[in-house]
């Protein structure tokens, strides 16, 4: 047991985490453990826990290399990439679609890079309430966004948002996915409270998924799943109420990230 297994103290040093941090991030499923047949203390697997402390420490090493920004043209390429990687062909859309999306709205698309490379990205829209209602209910599938139903972001008009994609490549090691997932879904926070500090009043954030790792990306944005909502096969819609709680969870959020 000890040659594959940590204590929740070897576990501690490992990654450097204070107690309290440790057992929080533990029980949010953040740090894997496992608790064998037989015993009440739970165990936590030497291969994850090193996986996970390289991961910090890759972090703590490429802080300065690590940049989320509006994407470019170039970056947008590797989004497509990863995209039809992720989802498949028939969900994403062309490049020249999308660098005309983010003309019509530039907040449209964020990358995450590491040492210039994508790994990962947002898309982000808004749309008239009928044509979000058709993506939610599976009525209507990304790919079939065109121009005409994007909306510009407006200032101090109240609107909701819809979250097309947080993707991470789905070729790199878990860990790392992990990683990068935790710091989009952080950006994401911050990028919307300060949009709304500067006076664009989003209410409310829906996005949907159709993977278990995609799933796992938005529950811990904060997204919740919406009942009665999607009618697609293996589609789940989430929203995101930007009330007190919902701000108090992005501050919490862009707050980790940091």
């Amino acid at each position: 047991m000890s040659d594959q297994y940590y204590t929740a103290s070897q576990a501690m040093a490992k990654l450097g985490l204070s107690k309290g941090m440790f057992h929080r991030k533990a029980n949010q499923g953040l740090i894997p453990k496992v608790t064998p047949p037989g015993r009440k203390q739970s165990v936590y697997p030497k291969r994850d826990i090193d996986a996970l402390a390289r991961a910090m420490n890759l972090v703590f090493e490429q802080h300065d290399r690590i940049v989320f920004s509006k994407s470019t043209p170039a970056d947008q390429e590797e989004e497509v990439r990863i995209g039809i990687r992720c989802f498949g062909m028939e969900f994403i859309t062309p490049l020249l679609e999308r660098i005309a999306f983010q003309q019509k709205s530039e907040f449209t698309f964020w990358s995450l890079k590491v040492d210039e490379h994508v790994v990962g990205y947002i898309s982000m829209f808004r749309f008239p309430p009928a044509f979000l209602d058709d993506l939610l209910t599976g009525r209507r599938i990304e790919r079939e966004i065109t121009v005409k139903e994007v909306l510009p972001f407006s200032r101090l008009e109240p609107f909701d948002i819809y979250i097309d994609v947080m993707a991470v490549d789905p070729t790199l090691p878990s860990h790392l996915r992990r990683l990068y997932a935790g710091i989009i879904a952080s950006r994401l926070a911050t990028m919307i409270l300060d949009l709304r500090a500067n006076g664009y009043l989003i209410q409310t954030g829906y996005t949907v998924s159709a993977t278990k790792e995609g799933d796992a990306v938005v529950r811990k944005a904060g997204f919740r799943p919406m009942k009665g909502k999607s009618i697609a096969p293996g589609r789940l819609a989430y929203d995101f109420p930007l009330d007190e709680q919902g701000i108090k969870h992005l501050q919490e959020l862009g707050g980790r990230g940091a």
